[in-house]
């Protein structure tokens, strides 16, 4: 008897993308690029999360549109007295790391805000005493429809913002930030994704992943015995090519099915001539992190490299019955590469 492995390959795709923008009209009320020394709260500030959300190009800037539904600030500002609503802004270098943009414009429901300022990391809009905004300082619950733009090169490093609505103190003027995360917009980006911001971001763009297979013959399986095949020549392994740009910002999952089904935990290669005729095998993957056993319920974790291309060793264990018929069997395998949520 002689048994044949075929592959099926399910191109797997991944998630990501963003953009920048700088001040467009607005007062600037901060020095320089230091930070105003202030504690930062969080609270329960929207009700929800962000809708609607859409990221465009308006020749040099890029233009962020979303829906934020803000509670009564009573009860939500971490202990302090209310002055404004905020809008929290912050984009990313070239590893990831939060950085703030240059300069901004932010509209609550058409009104822009009468101040921008450095707090930590992020920019944030709001209003103040002096040049009030009636829209920016209703401390009851309301919905808001937020108009964002900055440069567009403040996407150049890292094609994503971080946006986060805020209730602002009065008096000192700290920040309380919604905890409920921030919005992570881009051009690359699916909708309104909600990340939280002391973690590392996710991938800011789609990552085409291209995977490639040989197809596999294990050749004689001797009755009554376990029959172990290991494909270690370069041109029989699994490979997966991709643009390693952002690679290690997500984290993949491999899974594995195939045409005949499975019996026992263990893929079946059928007769090609009787399809009742069936040998149970089971496949191990090496070289993407862990070792990989499969059939797995559930997809198992891939490390994808930074060179751009990865490869999998496969060794295949086959079970032939003692009674089993000869002849040919195969099996199909379709591999499919997923970003873990």
């Amino acid at each position: 008897m002689r048994a044949f492995m075929k592959r099926r390959i399910s191109p797997g795709f991944v998630p990501g993308a963003a953009a920048r923008l700088g001040l467009l009209a607005a007062l600037w009320m901060c020095a320089g690029r230091s930070a105003w020394p202030q504690t930062i709260y969080s609270a329960d500030v929207i009700d929800g999360g962000y809708r609607d959300c859409s990221m465009s190009r308006n020749g040099t800037h890029a233009v962020v549109n979303f829906t934020v539904d803000f509670k009564a600030a009573a009860g939500n500002m971490a202990g302090k007295r209310f002055l404004s609503r905020g809008i929290s802004v912050f984009g990313y270098d070239e590893t990831g790391k939060p950085a703030a943009p240059v300069q901004m414009f932010v509209a609550i429901n058409g009104t822009d805000s009468s101040i921008k300022r450095l707090v930590g990391d992020f920019l944030i809009a709001h209003a103040v005493p002096a040049y009030p905004r009636a829209n920016w300082m209703n401390s009851q619950a309301f919905t808001a429809n937020v108009r964002l733009e900055v440069f567009a090169d403040t996407l150049n490093n890292w094609p994503a913002l971080g946006v986060r609505a805020a209730n602002v103190e009065e008096g000192v003027w700290s920040p309380v930030l919604a905890s409920a995360g921030a919005l992570y917009i881009g051009p690359g980006t699916q909708g309104c994704q909600i990340i939280d911001p002391a973690k590392p971001p996710p991938s800011p763009v789609t990552t085409e992943i291209k995977v490639t297979a040989p197809d596999w013959d294990l050749g004689e399986l001797e009755r009554g015995k376990e029959t172990t095949r290991t494909f270690a020549a370069d041109a029989q392994r699994l490979c997966f090519r991709y643009d390693a740009k952002y690679i290690e910002y997500d984290k993949y999952l491999i899974s594995v099915s195939n045409h005949n089904g499975v019996a026992e935990n263990k893929f079946l290669l059928a007769n090609t001539e009787d399809g009742s005729e069936t040998v149970p095998y089971a496949l191990s993957l090496a070289g993407g992190g862990a070792p990989m056993a499969l059939p797995s319920i559930n997809g198992l974790p891939l490390t994808l490299g930074k060179s751009g291309r990865t490869c999998l060793t496969p060794t295949f264990k086959v079970w032939a019955g003692a009674n089993i018929k000869g002849g040919d069997f195969d099996d199909v395998l379709t591999f499919t590469i997923t970003t873990q949520p």
